[in-house]
């Protein structure tokens, strides 16, 4: 089903306002409604000021800044990202970490629902909910979530070293690649989130590398050009980041330390 208004039409636009104006976070001008169809469940992220912030307050895809160039923060992916911010806060409040973590599992997988119902590329929606379901297990599942990261870090070592001695030795050891995904069963119905975290990090760090190195490079002649004219040489560390005016550093557009 596709997003609603509150009333019940189609979402035709996303009323948002960024907030302050050269900063990073949006907020909501009216509610956005989800009804996940397999469940029948309606969702609702509330618009900006009918709640304490941060509710209603969403920096859209919550992609790292160095990666904006292969997934960007905003697109088809907006409105599942209001929706996740909005039901990751609820997680957040409740007392009883078990319950946030299996509301976050639930509402993850909201997500990736409607990721894909929004065109989002298969591969690109199930980064996305890889990614914040690593989060979800790492901020809520304790030292079995720091485990399960363990575990696919190891995974991602094994893929390729797989791919290294089979180029250099012989392709047989390619079967090695299969262990990553043998070990993954362990976890029974996280296995899928393995699998999905560390295949494609293994595959696709080569281009994840390129990417930061590049990004590395033309922050480091930004600051230099910066320093030069007597900038902030500080402003360049994250584009979207405000300069303190106390001189303390630099603070995000919340005024918090980023």
């Amino acid at each position: 089903m596709p997003f609603l208004r509150d009333g019940g039409a189609p979402l035709d636009e996303l009323p948002l306002a960024q907030r302050p104006a050269d900063g990073y976070r949006f907020a909501l001008r009216a509610p956005v409604v989800y009804v996940d169809e397999p469940t029948g469940r309606r969702y609702r992220a509330p618009a900006a000021g009918e709640a304490p912030p941060p509710a209603g307050i969403t920096d859209l895809a919550s992609v790292p800044t160095p990666l904006w160039g292969l997934i960007a923060s905003y697109g088809r992916q907006s409105a599942p990202a209001i929706l996740h911010d909005a039901q990751s806060l609820a997680a957040a409040a409740l007392d009883d970490p078990a319950a946030a973590l299996a509301q976050r599992r639930e509402d993850d997988d909201v997500f990736h629902r409607a990721l894909r119902e929004q065109g989002v590329p298969v591969l690109r929606a199930r980064l996305m909910w890889a990614w914040v379901s690593a989060d979800r297990e790492r901020t809520y599942a304790g030292w079995r979530g720091w485990l399960l990261l363990g575990q696919v870090a190891l995974g991602v070592a094994v893929v390729v070293a797989a791919v290294v001695l089979a180029v250099a030795a012989h392709p047989a050891w390619l079967l090695l690649a299969v262990v990553p995904a043998l070990a993954a069963l362990l976890w029974g119905t996280l296995a899928r989130l393995v699998i999905a975290l560390t295949y494609p990090l293994a595959l696709l760090g080569p281009v994840l590398l390129v990417q930061l190195l590049a990004v590395g490079v033309f922050r480091f002649v930004e600051a230099i050009v910066e320093l030069l004219a007597g900038g902030d040489v500080r402003s360049v560390v994250r584009p979207t980041a405000l300069p303190d005016p106390d001189g303390r550093g630099t603070r995000s557009p919340g005024g918090e330390a980023p």
